[in-house]
């Protein structure tokens, strides 16, 4: 009765040995195939990118120093209309950014990384901390910014997510995940390419709330050998937000500091 029980307990003993050895071996195996996915997934989603960046304009899309642009810019509240106006904005990269807005130039948003200004029919203010923090937000998700700048940002992870379709377009995803979980993910057409949206979160400022937004990009032409949209449609919340149709851009006007400042009084030729 005794040599039986110490056998159960010796036959007991060797099973959960054995038991505890696949497990672990199963665990490994499932680490090392999740390390693998990752690898790969990221060696994908980087390829495409590295893709993309040349159907740009490869050395020259990524040398570009200053955009200057003009056109239309129609706002939406739940895809109905509010208003629109013709604006011309300039970029010095990568936090330099001038707006003027109207016909006659009546306001004007500047900033320079965390300083901002806004001039109302020539009255003078400085930007909240919220509206600046709003404002660097928003470039760090700008797609140009993303492609220029944060591919090589301390931390960043890349995911290639897969195939979809955008109406009748075949896309590859990839996903861009950053040190703090900031997240951009870019759809591109397989055919071309061309980046056809983005989606990322924008933060809440006032009484707004943050947004799932989703910015669809339209109608590339060739500028100086860089492919730039010329539409641009952004949905908040899946609701059409704004939209913006370019009339002319330019690049590498060699723009001033000094525009970037509420005392610039020139003109830019």
């Amino acid at each position: 009765m005794v040599v039986l029980f110490a056998m159960n307990r010796f036959t007991l003993r060797n099973a959960c040995l054995w038991c505890w050895l696949f497990v672990s071996a199963l665990l490994s195996s499932s680490g090392l195939a999740q390390s693998d996915y990752l690898q790969q997934s990221e060696k994908e989603a980087k390829a495409i990118l590295e893709k993309t960046i040349q159907t740009l304009g490869g050395r020259n899309y990524l040398q570009v120093q200053d955009i200057t642009v003009s056109g239309r810019y129609y706002e939406f509240r739940r895809d109905e209309l509010q208003g629109t106006t013709l604006f011309e904005s300039y970029t010095k990269f990568p936090h330099k950014f001038r707006n003027e807005i109207g016909k006659g130039r009546d306001v004007i948003i500047i900033n320079d990384g965390e300083k901002g200004w806004k001039i109302e029919y020539k009255n003078l203010s400085e930007q909240s901390p919220e509206e600046i923090k709003n404002f660097l937000k928003n470039t760090s998700h700008n797609l140009d910014y993303v492609l220029r700048y944060r591919l090589k940002e301390e931390g960043m992870r890349f995911r290639y997510a897969g195939r979809s379709r955008i109406d009748l377009e075949e896309v590859d995803e990839v996903e861009l995940i950053s040190k703090d979980n900031d997240r951009v993910r870019i759809l591109l057409s397989t055919s071309t390419s061309l980046p056809l949206k983005a989606e990322y979160q924008s933060p809440g400022i006032g009484k707004r709330w943050a947004t799932e937004d989703e910015k669809f990009f339209y109608n590339y032409h060739d500028i100086k050998g860089v492919q730039i949209p010329f539409k641009t449609v952004r949905m908040a919340n899946g609701f059409k937000a704004s939209e913006v149709h370019l009339e002319s851009a330019r690049l590498d006007w060699g723009l001033p500091d000094e525009l970037f400042t509420p005392t610039f009084k020139g003109k830019i030729k």
